[in-house]
């Protein structure tokens, strides 16, 4: 029986709010979109793929899938939302908080809690404002890189969207002893989301403790922060189990790097001192140029590959308006891969749009989760698919300058001949 269902609007936002859950014992399944396959699971992860739609398609993509996945009323929803407030996150919650509480009969009054931090990743919320590493988003590197307008001030996006609202300050997240769910309860009425302020793993905490009190229908939204404590908070054990007979596949570690965020090119330069690593760097020119631009890296890819060694594949950063058009790269880039993802024996992607479009041209519909290898890093398995293919997904600007050396040791450790999940 499903328990949670979590909504995300990418890949790596679903994989990692998702593996808050599997790591709690819970057999959870990331979904890319409107699957028609069947899935045993605890928690299903749905990438709705809506990060960068216009807030009019996000909306009904997320009610769409919502209507979809939707299994029975005692199952908790929890809506991802960016950490750092990328993508249509008012418009996004809006379409949750009506399609949940258009499906409900009883008579009570549905809100949602909202509380993005993600402590561990430098993402807080103080007084409203979402900050990273201590400094409002507007200010940052990852805003001015996607062009985006306005400030971090949550209540502000929420009205956008016809939202009501109220912020829950730390003061009273801390100072409650125990009685915050009662702050909770007194502030729901008429309002729709109940914003959280939190700077550590125990305010959030606190808040999961506090927002079961609102009742089973209450949507949960925020980040994998606040979704590591879910289980707890709600007592959920796992109801299923996960076993295959097939191995995992074996052969070289594949890397694609869409990401033109400066933490994974400085994840990428280390990855790629290594001596015994093939690095092809395609110009974003060359990939929008047409085939006869492209034939050369193809020509490289299958080198690459007859070596047998691990492979790096990157975004060059010669355009830069071209690497802001994101998608329609990322998507020949998966093209340019496609023939050759039968001998790759582990992926690691970094960009949850990247991963999404290779995934997706591979015809991978999902992937059962397996266990985090840094906050924010999920390793994965290819889920109702041809070969059980080790995956790694990452979003750009998570990690450590060692991050993927990290994925790299890892996967070249995993017993590939004892099947996983068993």
């Amino acid at each position: 029986m499903r328990q949670i269902l979590i909504i995300a609007d990418d890949l790596s936002g679903a994989a990692d709010c998702g593996m808050a859950c599997a790591g709690s014992g819970l057999h959870t399944v990331v979904m890319l979109g409107n699957s028609v396959s069947a899935v045993d699971a605890d928690v299903l992860s749905v990438d709705a793929d809506t990060r960068g739609l216009d807030p009019k398609r996000a909306v009904w993509e997320t009610a769409m899938l919502m209507r979809r996945y939707m299994s029975s009323r005692e199952q908790i929803v929890f809506k991802k939302l960016d950490s750092t407030l990328r993508g249509n996150v008012g418009a996004e919650l809006a379409a949750v908080l009506t399609t949940q509480r258009s499906a409900t009969t009883q008579q009570e009054h549905i809100v949602a809690v909202l509380a993005p931090a993600f402590p561990a990743n430098g993402r807080t919320t103080r007084q409203g404002k979402q900050l990273l590493n201590g400094k409002p988003l507007e200010e940052m590197e990852i805003w001015q890189r996607d062009s985006k307008q306005g400030n971090s001030y949550i209540p502000t996006m929420l009205e956008e969207a016809g939202m009501r609202s109220a912020v829950l300050p730390l003061e009273t997240i801390r100072s409650s002893n125990g009685s915050l769910h009662k702050e909770m309860i007194g502030l729901a009425a008429g309002l729709d989301v109940l914003v959280c302020d939190a700077e550590t793993d125990q305010d959030l905490r606190a808040i999961a403790k506090a927002t079961v009190a609102l009742g089973h229908s209450t949507v949960w939204a925020g980040s994998a922060g606040l979704a590591y404590h879910l289980p707890k908070a709600i007592s959920l054990a796992s109801t299923t189990s996960a076993t295959s007979d097939q191995p995992l596949a074996t052969g070289p570690t594949l890397f694609v790097v869409g990401s033109s965020a400066a933490v994974s090119r400085e994840q990428v330069k280390e990855l790629t001192a290594a001596p015994d690593v093939n690095t092809i760097t395609v110009p974003p020119g060359d990939l929008l140029a047409g085939m006869q631009q492209r034939r050369d890296h193809e020509r490289k890819l299958a080198e690459a590959f007859a070596t047998k060694r691990d492979i790096v594949i990157m975004l060059g950063t010669e355009d830069k308006l071209k690497i802001d058009a994101g998608r329609l790269l990322s998507s020949a880039l998966a093209q340019m891969i496609v023939p050759h993802y039968g001998k790759v024996g582990a992926l690691v992607v970094t960009g949850g749009e990247t991963a999404r479009l290779v995934l997706q041209t591979w015809g991978v519909a999902g992937l059962r989760l397996v266990k985090d290898l840094e906050p924010g890093l999920p390793f994965s398995i290819t889920e109702n698919w041809g070969r059980r293919l080790p995956v790694i997904t990452k979003a750009g600007d998570f990690g450590n300058p060692q991050t993927l050396l990290h994925c790299r040791q890892f996967l070249h450790d995993l017993d590939r001949t004892t099947p996983q999940g068993k």
